[in-house]
C-alpha cells in the first residue's frame, strides 16, 4: 500500500511565558487543537505544560510534558466536533488515570490504554506527567464492536503479553520522533497498527477481517493520508489497494458512503480541523487548498453545505467564540520542516 509523505512539520508549543492566570486556558486551548476539544483544569497556580506534536500520515504523535493536571471531554464537546478517532495514550513518567463508560486504567510509566474520542473521557495526572498520545483514524485500527468494548479503556501492562510486545515499540516510535527522523517513525507507525490489530484480534478470539474489510480498511487510510493531494480519486485510491475502481465503488457503497463523497467528506472535517479558530491560517481558501480542494468557490460551497455556514463565516464564529472565554493566546509555538528540530521550550 502507498503511503503519505513524511511528517511535514513538528510543532512545540507550552505555556512559557503566560501568565500563571492564564495558562491554564491556554493549556486548554493547546491540547484542544492538537487533539480534539477538551476541557483543562490544574489545581496548583504555578502549572505549566508542554507538547510537540508530530504529524507522521493520518497518525499525530504527541509528546505531552505537563504538571498535575486534568483533562475531560464532554458529550457537548464531542457532539460539535470531528468524529472517529481513536487515542493511544502511553505513560512516560508520573501516573495517569483513565476514566471512559464506566472504567477506570491506572497507567503507570510503559503501560498504555486505547481511547474512544467519540466517548466521554477523563485523564487525571496527580502529579507532574510525561505522556505519548497516538491519535488516528479509527478505521486505521479495524475493532469488531465486542472487541472494542472489551479493550477500550483497559490497561495494557508492560508486563502483559500485549505490552511486552507492544510497549517498546511504541516507546522506540516516541523516541524516532523525538529524533527528528520521520521518515523511519512513518514506517513504524503504520506497522504498530497493523501488528495491534493482529494482536488483539488474537488476544480476544476474534477472527481476522474479511479481505473486503480488509481493503476498506486499507482505502480508508490512503485516503486520510493522502487529502492533500487535489487529483486524489476513486482509480487512485483503487490503484493503491490494487483493486479494480468498480470494486472500489462496490467496497464503500456496502459501508454506506460513497468513496467520492467520503473523500470531500474528510477533505472538510480538515478544513474545519483548521479553521476551528486555534491556530492561525493564512487565508480561508489556503487551507481549502492545503487538504486538495484548490477551487475556492467550489470550496466554499461544499463547505457550506456541509456545515451550514461558509468557511469564513465559521472561521470568524469559531474566533470570536475563542476570544470571548478570554483564552491567552499561546506565544512559544514554532513551526519547523521536517528536517529542522524547533527548540525546546
Amino acid at each position: 500500500m502507498t503511503t503519505a509523505p513524511a511528517a511535514s512539520h513538528i510543532r512545540v508549543q507550552g505555556t512559557d511565558g503566560i501568565d500563571p492566570v492564564d495558562r491554564v486556558d491556554c493549556w486548554r486551548d493547546l491540547v484542544s487543537r492538537a487533539f480534539v476539544p477538551l476541557d483543562a483544569d490544574a489545581a496548583a497556580p504555578d502549572f505549566t505544560g508542554h507538547l510537540r506534536i508530530t504529524e507522521l500520515g493520518s497518525t499525530i504523535v504527541s509528546r505531552v510534558d505537563a504538571g498535575a493536571h486534568t483533562v475531560r471531554r464532554t458529550r457537548k464537546q464531542i457532539s460539535g466536533s470531528e468524529r472517529g478517532y481513536y487515542k493511544l495514550g502511553l505513560q512516560l513518567r508520573g501516573d495517569g488515570l483513565l476514566e471512559q463508560d464506566g472504567r477506570e486504567a491506572l497507567l503507570r510509566p510503559g503501560d498504555f490504554a486505547l481511547y474512544d474520542t467519540d466517548q466521554p473521557y477523563t485523564l487525571a495526572f496527580t502529579a507532574p506527567t510525561d505522556m505519548a498520545v497516538f491519535m488516528f483514524p479509527r478505521p486505521r485500527l479495524p475493532l469488531p464492536p465486542i472487541m472494542a468494548h472489551d479493550i477500550l479503556a483497559r490497561r495494557i501492562s508492560r508486563s502483559d503479553e500485549l505490552g511486552c510486545l507492544l510497549s517498546p515499540l511504541l516507546v522506540r516510535l516516541v523516541d524516532q520522533v523525538d529524533d527528528n527522523r520521520p521518515n523511519a517513525a512513518l514506517t513504524l507507525a503504520d506497522a504498530v497498527l497493523d501488528l495491534m490489530a493482529a494482536l488483539l484480534a488474537g488476544n480476544n478470539g476474534t477472527p481476522e477481517p474479511l479481505p473486503h474489510e480488509t481493503l476498506l480498511v486499507q482505502a480508508k487510510t490512503f485516503i486520510d493520508a493522502n487529502l492533500s493531494n487535489p487529483d486524489l480519486n476513486p482509480d487512485l485510491v483503487a490503484a493503491a489497494v490494487h483493486v479494480s475502481t468498480r470494486y472500489l465503488h462496490k467496497l464503500f457503497s456496502a459501508d454506506g458512503e460513497p468513496v467520492a463523497r467520503w473523500i470531500r467528506h474528510r477533505r472538510l472535517e480538515q478544513c474545519r480541523r483548521d479553521l476551528s479558530g486555534h491556530t492561525a491560517v493564512p487565508s480561508v481558501s489556503a487551507v481549502g487548498n492545503k487538504w486538495g480542494l484548490p477551487d475556492a468557490a467550489h470550496f466554499s460551497r461544499a463547505f457550506k453545505a456541509r456545515f451550514a455556514m461558509s468557511p469564513a463565516e465559521f472561521h470568524k464564529a469559531a474566533t470570536a467564540s475563542i476570544r470571548s472565554r478570554g483564552s491567552a493566546a499561546p506565544n512559544s509555538v514554532v513551526h519547523a520542516s521536517s528536517n529542522e528540530v524547533p527548540p525546546t521550550p
